[in-house]
């Protein structure tokens, strides 16, 4: 059995590191987007209720939405300070892009982090406990 569990601010640390938030395992996603079913480590089931990729959506917009505040404010702060009139056509093609390039980049963290966070809000019952011990590698 693997027993490296942490306590919850070291879950969502390794949720966004990508890793798994039960046993730090690196090896959770098959490819760029596409997190396993389990941890290969743990056997920790990933996907443990219906909507789960609800939460994702949700980390994923949280992290562009905050990426886009800080862009602007720096932007409405820099026109203040400088008094600029300069065109806003730049920083509205570099907002859509943030906005496009963002949710794509982060997703693999965002999911994992979420899983982390799941973990976190809702700790394992005794069956999923069992049910991951068995599906655990060397188990």
């Amino acid at each position: 059995m693997h027993d490296d569990r942490v306590g919850p601010i070291a879950t969502v640390l390794r949720g966004l590191r990508r890793r798994c938030g039960r046993c730090g395992e690196r090896g959770i996603f098959e490819g760029r987007f596409r997190l396993r079913e389990r941890c290969p480590r743990c056997g920790y089931a990933f996907n443990r209720e219906e909507g789960f990729f609800t939460g994702v959506i949700l980390v994923n917009f949280s992290v562009t939405l905050l990426v886009l505040w800080v862009v602007i404010m720096a932007y409405v702060l820099w026109r203040a300070a400088t008094d600029s009139s300069s065109a806003l056509t730049p920083m509205l093609v570099g907002c859509v892009a943030i906005g496009v390039v963002v949710p794509i980049a982060f997703y693999a963290r965002a999911t994992a982090t979420w899983a982390a966070l799941d973990l976190v809000m809702r700790p394992l019952e005794p069956d999923e406990e069992a049910e991951a011990a068995v599906r655990a590698d060397g188990a």
